[in-house]
């Protein structure tokens, strides 16, 4: 019994030294991996030049790393495997020492004022699952060494100076790649047919680059959610087979491409059509592109999952759709506006009294095309309709009343019996007929004297306008009201009254006609 009692002592003394402590409970020595991550933080804030939070103030060598602030550690695999500084502001150059930190799953750099390129050390990250390093000043180009970290899931650099293309060998190699941010860069080149090894990829966001070429039919290989390619040079036709072969895609950005309609420009139902399989598509934007052919009867038939589309600034011509009434849940992408936005294309015909069936519709921008007839009655009907843009377009007859119309004053019939009324509405004051007026757009060298002061006079009262309104403290901006009122009696001015005083209700400066 002696024995068993002396051996089990040294079995416990054997223990005890194994594992660093003795059976009086006394804490583990630090670990070998994390003084090596203490050493590799400390390097890096040696880097930063300047810290206007203290967000760093308690990395030092006498506190624990695992204690650092926006530091986290695994201590059971003895590592750091989270560094999350984000917003902090920091300065300094992104250091290639953070490459020390091998057992790192997440490095998040957001929105700090770092810079230098990114390190091609980073390789060395290979447990990394998240990289994040947007909103920084970084240029050069992505590493092809990046290529290494198989294990990532999600990269973002967007908003920072990034040229170059993007490097095949990050998606063969990559592939569980599931959500990749590059927008507001300057990359150039095409997006590479190896996009197509990443099946598990559901957002790509390549917004305000200079990417060319076509959507790589490769992409079909991946499940979408989200695609933004806005802002960029992609060219061919709109990608009618890529949208046909993703039912997952719920968003859809394409603006301001080089993209055109099918049969040289004269086809949009192809493209309407294939979109019909993405059924719980939600954002549709196609502004900008110069697109050409009439408005289809399939844009009617588009999911009803449907909360955005934007197709502004095209070459759309034909009436709307009477069907278009049946897309009920029409809404912005900008701060969840509900708006159907079809203005400066070619569009003629009547507006469908089917739009008032649009019944969660806050925006309507119809501007800028051929549109006559009445204004339909139906739109009374749509309770959340705050903004209403009927301008330039050929509408006749009687505003309606009711609805967002109840605002209206002084309505009466002009002689031409068109519309040129300010309606005002629970936001701010629209218009719902302009008539352009040529010397609005006229060279100012071939001006009147008169106008050309006019001109002047009117620059120098919005200026003043729009300095106040940007005043940081509330009680000296001015109220949405009095804004929209000024604004009207600048209006007023410009329409050509010379004996008239644009006197501010702001208590800018007030300016006539005769002023030198």
């Amino acid at each position: 019994m002696i024995f068993i009692k002396s051996l089990f002592l040294l079995l416990l003394q054997y223990l005890a030294f194994t594992y660093g402590q003795t059976n009086l409970g006394h804490h583990n020595p630090p670990h070998h991996s994390l003084i090596s991550d203490k050493a590799a933080l400390l390097a890096f804030k040696k880097t930063i030049t300047l810290d206007p939070n203290s967000t760093l103030a308690n990395w030092d060598e006498a506190v624990d790393v695992c204690n650092f602030t926006r530091v986290t550690c695994n201590k059971q695999l003895h590592r750091v495997v989270l560094l999350q500084l984000n917003g902090t502001e920091l300065v300094g150059l992104l250091s290639p020492v953070i490459s020390n930190l091998t057992g790192l799953r997440r490095l998040v750099l957001v929105d700090n004022h770092l810079f230098g390129s990114i390190p091609p050390e980073f390789s060395s990250l290979r447990r990394l699952r998240h990289l994040r390093l947007e909103g920084n000043n970084l240029h050069g180009s992505i590493p092809d060494s990046l290529a290494l970290l198989s294990k990532l899931k999600l990269l973002h650099i967007k908003r920072n100076n990034i040229s170059g293309t993007l490097p095949p060998t990050l998606f063969s190699n990559c592939t569980l790649l599931e959500n990749i941010d590059f927008s507001e860069n300057s990359l150039t080149g095409i997006i590479p047919d190896e996009i197509g090894n990443c099946p598990f990829l559901w957002n790509v966001n390549l917004y305000n680059n200079q990417f060319t070429g076509q959507l790589p039919l490769s992409l079909t290989n991946a499940s979408l959610y989200s695609l933004d390619v806005e802002y960029n040079h992609f060219s061919g036709d709109l990608p009618s087979e890529f949208v046909r072969k993703q039912p997952s895609l719920q968003s859809l950005h394409l603006s301001y491409n080089w993209m055109k309609s099918h049969d040289d420009n004269t086809n949009l139902d192809p493209f309407f059509t294939a979109l019909r399989n993405c059924t719980g598509l939600e954002e549709l934007e196609l502004a900008g592109m110069g697109l050409g052919g009439r408005l289809p009867i399939s844009v009617g038939q588009l999911p009803v999952s449907l909360l955005v589309i934007d197709l502004q600034e095209n070459q759309i011509f034909g009436s709307i759709p009477p069907n278009l009434g049946k897309l009920s849940n029409l809404i912005s992408s900008c701060i969840a506006l509900r708006l159907l936005n079809l203005s400066d294309n070619s569009l003629e015909g009547h507006l469908p009294e089917t739009m008032g069936e649009l019944l969660n519709l806050e925006v309507l921008d119809v501007s800028g095309n051929n549109l006559s007839g009445m204004i339909p009655v139906s739109l009374s009907k749509i309770q959340t309709l705050a903004y209403l843009n009927l301008s330039f377009n050929n509408f006749e007859g009687m505003i309606p009343t009711g609805g967002i119309f109840d605002s209206v004053t002084n309505m009466s019939f002009l002689e031409n019996r068109r519309l040129c009324r300010t309606v005002s509405s629970r936001v701010a004051s629209f218009p719902i007929c302009r008539r352009k007026r040529p010397w609005l757009h006229s060279p100012l060298k071939d001006l009147s004297p008169e106008v050309k002061k006019m001109k002047e006079v009117a620059v120098g009262e919005l200026i003043e306008l729009g300095i106040l309104c940007t005043q940081e403290s509330s009680s000296t901006r001015p109220t949405m009201l009095d804004a929209a009122d000024d604004l009207d009696r600048l209006k007023r001015y410009l329409t050509g009254d010379t004996t008239a005083t644009f006197a501010s209700s702001l208590g800018i400066s007030s300016s006539t006609f005769d002023d030198d």
